[in-house]
C-alpha cells in the first residue's frame, strides 16, 4: 500500500486532524506500507516551510516505511501532467496517482477515487 504524504504528516506532527486515523491503519498494515522518493521531496518542503530539520524528516518517515526509488521519464511526466489537467490535480497528486495506480493509496484526497483508484481513506 502507498502512503502520501498527508498519511506521513499525520504521523509526524504532533496534533493532525488525520492522526487517530492514520495511527490505526499503521498498527493494522505496518508491513504492507510504502511510500517513494516523490513523497520524501514533498516532507523536505514542509520541513523546511515548518522549521523541521530536513534530515530528521528522512529518518522519521525512513523509520516508519519503506521507501522506493521511483525514476521517471519523459513519457511518464506526460502521464502526469494529463492527470494534472484531467483531475485538477496539484503536481505532487498527479505523481502520487501515477505512482500508485497499481496498487491501493492511503490518503485523505477525494480527487484519487474520480480517477479509479484504489484508496483507503483517511477522512472517515
Amino acid at each position: 500500500m502507498y502512503v502520501e504524504t498527508d498519511f506521513l504528516l499525520s504521523l509526524f506532527k504532533k496534533e493532525d486532524w488525520l492522526k487517530k486515523k492514520a495511527e490505526n491503519i499503521y498498527n493494522k498494515h505496518k508491513s504492507e506500507l510504502w511510500t517513494s522518493t516523490i513523497t520524501l521531496l514533498e516532507m523536505l518542503l514542509w520541513a523546511r516551510r515548518e522549521g523541521y530539520e530536513p534530515a530528521e524528516v528522512i529518518e522519521g518517515v525512513s523509520s516508519l516505511v519503506e521507501i522506493k526509488d521511483i525514476n521517471l521519464n519523459y513519457h511518464m511526466l506526460l502521464a502526469v501532467s494529463s492527470l494534472m489537467n484531467e483531475y485538477k490535480l496539484t503536481p505532487f497528486d498527479a505523481l502520487h496517482a501515477f505512482i500508485a495506480k497499481d496498487t491501493t493509496i492511503v490518503s485523505s484526497e477525494r480527487k484519487y477515487d474520480k480517477i479509479g483508484l484504489k484508496r483507503i481513506r483517511l477522512e472517515d
